[in-house]
């Protein structure tokens, strides 16, 4: 074992003159890292995590707020501290909402307080987010509304990972005027326009022409683990509800364009008995959608199951169309008046019921999925594999590694894959997770050590920069550090040297 760990030090030395040269570009995740890619090794470790400790990291933001006269939006430069395991976009809502302005911008709701609901306060899946406003916000005038849609949506895309925005008010779509005609549809950025082109352009009359909208599409996760988000442009031929319900279900029946392995909806607009409506219950405005009992096995062919599908068409349908409270569906003679989850992550087994076939949106949380990315084996090297997991779970580190260490599941974008963690590790064996400037520190007890004992160089280094490279996927984290019961030991298997910080290794990518 000694002449091992002394020929590999011997190796990591000789490398030190070419990795320090690579040191200004080595932790960009496009950088290609040679065999073995550790950094010097560092002192001891002096404060080994026992928990999940600090994840911050400071990033310079910018708030899109409006100029004093209305005119356009303005961005604002501020410091802040983001966390690498929590999506960046209710921390900037929530400072963009409570910014008082400079002199040269003004509040974002002027002399309205403008905050986040309690419940559901922002959500994130795929490349769209939906901001869920207190009832405050009504105070505002539509185009007021507009301007806070168009803030957010600037503010919060500005990383590039999502590209359209949704606003709800206490859980439903404002629309854009008092009748509820007329959609918002999904915010997109756009830094380049004034307000009052946009607006315009937003709040014309309906007419014959052909109108493209962005829309957020809710598809069926694979395996019945839920619903994934993707917003898009779409074309609306006829903006009467039953002619945006129709363009919805159109899209919804082609196939997703951003999230891979999603399974293909049935033709849902000839599934329908009877047109789409939207009508008035006890004072709740809902839309109705009759479907033909044929709807049922068309779902179990695409193996997709009844409560997934209805979550992908509530969720769908009430963020898109105006001043719904709900949606009420049937399948042939049966109004669906409660569900029973099968496969979600949360709430398996646990009956949801909807007092007069009123369907909310609010109650379908548990479905709500983001993709996380994993590394797993393929041969001997690795493949990054989609995940699809609780949006709230799909950047914490505890929670991905978890997912990890799992192993491949039916439900993975990319089959044929091997897990590449021992059989045997789990979360408790996880003791500490920290995180510090670009370097995230993992504190292991002593079962890595034992599990890893007898594997040979590819396995332990598969093993490695599988955790190194799905954990750089989070941002803000460039390097990972391995330590077992608080010290960095120099091997685990006697194939690696293990001091030091793991940069991602794009050349074991499959």
């Amino acid at each position: 074992m000694k002449a091992v760990l002394k020929k590999t030090t011997t190796r990591c030395a000789a490398l030190l003159l070419g990795v320090c040269l690579l040191l200004g570009g080595c932790g960009e995740k496009n950088a290609a890292v040679s065999e073995g890619p550790t950094l010097p090794p560092v002192p001891p470790v002096q404060d080994a995590p026992v928990n999940d400790e600090n994840q911050a990291y400071s990033q310079t933001v910018l708030l899109y707020l409006p100029a004093p006269d209305g005119s356009r939006l303005t961005a604002v430069p501020r410091q802040t501290s983001l966390s690498i395991s929590v999506h960046s976009a209710q921390r900037l809502c929530e400072m963009l909402l409570a910014s008082p302005g400079d002199g040269e911008t003004e509040s974002l709701g002027g002399e309205v307080a403008l905050s986040l609901s309690e419940t559901l306060p922002v959500e994130v899946s795929g490349n769209a987010a939906t901001v869920n406003l207190a009832a405050s916000a009504l105070r505002l005038s539509y185009e007021q509304l507009f301007t806070v849609g168009q803030a957010l949506a600037n503010t919060l895309c500005q990383f590039g990972d999502l590209q359209y925005v949704n606003v709800l008010v206490n859980g439903v779509q404002p629309g854009l005027d008092v009748a509820g005609t007329l959609p918002v549809g999904s915010f997109q950025p756009n830094t380049r326009e004034a307000l009052g082109a946009l607006w315009s352009r937003a709040s014309a009359p309906r007419s014959s022409a052909r109108r493209a909208i962005a829309a957020t599409l809710y598809y069926p996760a694979a395996g019945g683990k839920g619903i994934l988000s993707e917003g898009r442009l779409l074309s609306f031929a006829d903006l009467t509800p039953a002619g945006m319900i129709r363009t919805l279900l159109d899209a919804l029946s082609a196939d997703a364009e951003t999230l891979p392995g999603t399974p293909r909806c049935p033709d849902l607009p000839s599934l329908l008995a009877e047109e789409p409506a939207v009508t008035q219950v006890n004072g709740e405005k809902r839309a109705v959608l009759r479907f033909g009992s044929a709807l049922n096995q068309a779902i179990i062919d695409a193996g997709i199951t009844r409560s997934v599908m209805v979550a992908a068409l509530v969720c769908t349908v009430t963020t898109f169309l105006p001043g719904l409270d709900g949606v009420e569906i049937w399948f042939g003679n049966e109004r669906i008046a409660e569900l029973t989850p099968s496969g979600t992550y949360v709430g398996a087994g646990e009956r949801i019921s909807f007092p007069e076939g009123l369907i909310k949106r609010s109650q379908l949380q548990p479905f709500l999925l983001a993709d996380c990315t994993l590394y797993l084996r393929s041969g001997d090297a690795l493949q990054p594999v989609s995940r699809p997991v609780p949006y709230y779970e799909a950047r914490n580190v505890r929670a991905v590694l978890d997912q990890l260490m799992a192993g491949p599941q039916a439900y993975d974008s990319v089959s044929g894959v091997r897990a590449v963690l021992p059989e045997g590790l789990r979360d408790a064996d996880l003791l500490g997770v920290s995180f510090a400037e670009d370097t995230l520190t993992l504190n292991f007890s002593h079962q890595l050590a034992a599990l890893s004992e007898g594997m040979n160089a590819t396995d332990e280094r598969l093993m490695i920069y599988a955790v190194v490279n799905t954990l750089c996927e989070l941002p803000g984290v460039k390097k990972v550090r391995f330590l077992v019961m608080g010290e960095q030991p120099e091997t685990l298997a006697g194939n690696l040297f293990l001091p030091g910080d793991f940069l991602p290794n794009l050349n074991l990518i499959h």
